[in-house]
């Protein structure tokens, strides 16, 4: 993932509902079980932050 595609995902997730964005939360991440938990500020962070540790681990391992 790229940082456009993340501040693509921003704008989505901000977009999204507080039961919505729970829902995919949980759904997308079920490795991560508190994902969805808390203010919807906190879970759009919590969302983008796991991404963005992704994308890091990808370009430590090339």
């Amino acid at each position: 993932m790229e940082m456009a595609e993340l501040l693509k995902l921003e704008d989505k997730l901000t977009a999204m509902g507080a039961q919505e964005l729970y829902s995919y939360a949980t759904e997308k991440y079920p490795e991560v079980p508190n994902m969805g938990l808390g203010k919807k500020k906190l879970v759009v962070r919590r969302i983008l932050n796991h991404e963005r540790n992704k994308m890091n681990e990808e370009e430590t391992t090339e």
